[in-house]
């Protein structure tokens, strides 16, 4: 069944998202106060749309030897940019804590990512995982100690309701539990990490010297539970691809968004991901892309756009 046999049901949320993105492209020619944090989180979002295919092109190699491998890749794509810029002492200066905290919510998100699709399907976890930005204004409305709007509360209800249109093919005694609650903590991880970087007063790139520990953490867990595994040339590519472009790249871009924006006002441009991703899955083959699914995204984008929303 085609797409296009959904239009008349998408419509209203196709035109949200034209009004929207029309917004944001408008200010970003003018110039205007939020320009540069938006360009910074779409340059974000287009990279890391990449990540659903290229994990799922290296998903048949154990997860914590894709997440080491392309987190070390990162670790060294981003020094030798320090090397070049002459910024190495900056870039091994970062605090402890603030490394450990970045490597363990890069790594814990991902981890998390690539252990659900292999239960639910890359593009059924496609649609959990960005949850993310729901649970990322969520978390910004307790933290400024107010309750979220009736707006904000309806985004959220939209995200869900996405989540369970997009499971719904598995819930005739196949859905597996297990694989939406690893998709759902992977979402809150990265909403966690994304809110904790706003609050932080270190103004330097963490997030290249994080992925060595992560990098070197995450192939320590490789070598003592996981079996001994060659990736073949795709997986290599793969994962080589994951440590430049959404591992590294794109966390930067999205690290010094959330120190010049809001984490709330950010979050808006987050619904381009889940779409972008999926219409990448079915390019390339790499997920089942359902009806379902492409119902659940839009649901979930809505529910951004919605609970991004305040007065």
């Amino acid at each position: 069944m085609t797409l296009a046999k959904y239009r008349p049901q998408i419509h209203i949320t196709h035109l949200l998202l034209l009004k929207r993105l029309n917004a944001w492209v408008r200010l970003s020619f003018s110039g205007g106060p939020n320009a540069k944090t938006y360009v910074l989180v779409a340059g974000a979002v287009v990279l890391w749309a990449s990540w659903p295919a290229l994990a799922t092109m290296a998903h048949s190699a154990p997860p914590f030897l894709v997440l080491g491998a392309s987190a070390l890749i990162g670790f060294l794509f981003s020094f030798l940019a320090a090397l070049r810029k002459r910024e190495t002492r900056v870039f091994v200066s970062v605090p402890a804590k603030t490394l450990a905290f970045v490597a363990v919510g890069l790594m814990g998100n991902n981890a998390f990512y690539l252990a659900a699709i292999t239960r639910i399907g890359p593009a059924e976890a496609n649609v959990v995982h960005y949850l993310w930005p729901v649970f990322l204004v969520l978390l910004a409305s307790l933290l400024n100690r107010h309750l979220p709007s009736q707006l904000q509360m309806l985004g959220i209800a939209c995200g869900f309701i996405g989540v369970t249109v997009a499971l719904s093919p598995q819930m005739n005694g196949e859905l597996d539990a297990i694989g939406v609650l690893l998709g759902v903590s992977g979402a809150l991880t990265f909403a966690i990490y994304s809110v904790g970087r706003s609050l932080a007063n270190v103004e330097t790139n963490v997030v290249g010297p994080s992925l060595g520990l992560a990098g070197v953490s995450a192939l320590g867990v490789h070598f003592i539970l996981e079996p001994v595994y060659s990736p073949s040339t795709v997986e290599w590519f793969a994962i080589a691809l994951m440590g430049i472009g959404p591992f590294t790249v794109a966390n930067v871009l999205w690290d010094k968004a959330t120190r010049e924006g809001s984490a709330a006002t950010i979050s808006s441009l987050a619904f381009l991901t889940p779409l972008v991703a999926m219409a990448l899955l079915a390019a390339f083959g790499l997920g089942n892309v359902t009806t379902a699914t492409v119902v659940g995204a839009l649901f979930a984008i809505t529910g951004a756009l919605l609970s991004s929303r305040s007065k």
